[in-house]
């Protein structure tokens, strides 16, 4: 069974015609015998049928729109975590920079490029590509202090996105 808005909204008219033009029909044979019927069975049967017409665009129409937004507002915040594991991909390539632990500097070169597409990405909110580029500019300068406080502001900056949905 098909369940999209628009088949849900032919069928949902479909059976509201078909209810009113049998209460035209059943209305007008107890009025005035089957000429009546036949007419009020047209008459609200064809109302119904253009009523549901003139509607149906608007209603999907504003379907449409709250799907547009809604997957506008998804996007940002599946953009916004990827966001914050791409620039903490980066973060654990640089800190330490030598050691067991350490990178290699073609990965850590490929995680810097990575985190900096991630925070061009179009439809990424303002609050977000600038507590991202806070983060990016911390590790670049090696701060760790201050990276672990910028990638902290950076995930309040996504919860704080994703409450605004």
């Amino acid at each position: 069974m098909d369940t999209t808005p628009e088949h849900i909204g032919s069928r949902t008219a479909a059976g509201w015609t078909v209810a009113l033009a049998g209460l035209g029909a059943v209305t007008g044979f107890v009025w005035d015998g089957p000429f009546l019927a036949v007419a009020c069975a047209l008459s609200l049967g064809g109302g119904a049928a253009l009523g549901t017409i003139l509607s149906r665009r608007r209603m999907i129409a504003t379907i449409r729109e709250g799907h547009g937004k809604a997957a506008a507002l998804g996007y940002a915040d599946g953009i916004g975590d990827m966001v914050v594991l791409g620039i903490s991909a980066y973060r654990a390539s640089v800190f330490p920079l030598s050691g067991p632990d350490a990178v290699d500097p073609a990965e850590r070169r490929a995680r810097r490029k990575a985190a900096y597409h991630l925070t061009a990405a179009d439809g990424l909110p303002h609050h977000i590509r600038e507590a991202a580029a806070a983060a990016l500019e911390a590790i670049d300068d090696a701060r760790d202090r201050d990276t672990r406080s910028a990638i902290e502001d950076l995930m309040k900056a996504v919860q704080e996105q994703r409450r605004r949905t």
